[in-house]
């Protein structure tokens, strides 16, 4: 990927220009630049990932104080690729971070950019959905049960924190968190209307390609698959081959 290329896939939302412009007039220009830094590194760590998994990459897009990279890439992808992505965004921020601390040229700056890059990695892993963290913790809950069931546990774990968050803020009542509560409602409920998209996408996908997985489970109907594992489908006293029932399941709903 060339440079050109790099620069074509950031996508910056008019508003960044809006909040750096009234940073200069208010004293908080180095935080804004420090912050915004700071969620490049990270969300290139994710992009290149994926881009050298071989995942279709289209663009980091920056928002004020905050930043996603989109790529597309199939459900039933390994298990271990979607975390290598996700956790490579905190990492090479932190590893960044360690880079720079010591620089001669930021040694006004170093108390600053420890606080911003802290907050920054402990609110992207907090275990909230779509949050890295929300998004780890769901991948590593796909080992131990089915896909459909991890959203359910996901989205629990997401409003049990978010509550926590709402304590914080009746303890510490700020502009902060009660934009980051509003925040993280509002994402949370764009997701979970996707699930049932993420759901059907995830069987497709089953449909239309060969997977070689080396486990395999018995279960009863598609609610039980699990990724990382090829299905032997269980009716009555018959059993059927994951390509068997899906076959047949796509061709009388044809």
């Amino acid at each position: 990927m060339t440079i050109k290329n790099i620069l074509n896939n950031i996508y910056i939302h008019p508003s960044c220009y809006l909040l750096i412009l009234l940073s200069i007039f208010s004293a908080y220009f180095q935080v804004v630049i420090i912050i915004s830094v700071l969620l490049l590194i990270h969300e290139c760590g994710h992009f290149f990932t994926a881009y050298f998994l071989n995942w279709q990459t289209e663009r980091i897009s920056f928002y004020p104080f905050g930043g996603i990279s989109k790529f597309s890439h199939e459900i039933n992808c390994p298990i271990k690729e979607e975390l290598l992505v996700l956790l490579m965004g905190p990492i090479t921020q932190y590893l960044f971070y360690l880079f720079i601390i010591n620089n001669t040229y930021l040694y006004n700056y170093q108390d600053l950019l420890k606080t911003i890059n802290y907050s920054i990695l402990i609110f992207n892993l907090l275990p909230i959905y779509p949050l890295d963290g929300g998004r780890i913790v769901q991948a590593f809950i796909c080992y131990l049960t089915s896909y459909a069931l991890s959203f359910k546990i996901t989205y629990l774990i997401s409003y049990i924190f978010i509550f926590v968050v709402i304590i914080m803020f009746i303890y510490n009542p700020t502009i902060n968190i009660l934009l980051i509560i509003v925040l993280l409602f509002i994402k949370l409920s764009k997701e979970k209307r996707n699930i049932k998209y993420y759901l059907q996408k995830f069987i497709l996908e089953r449909y239309l390609h060969k997977y070689n997985f080396k486990k395999s489970k018995i279960v009863t109907s598609t609610k039980n698959f699990k990724r990382d594992y090829h299905h032997l489908i269980k009716l009555k006293d018959k059993y059927y081959s994951e390509e068997e029932y899906l076959k047949n399941k796509y061709k009388n709903n044809n």
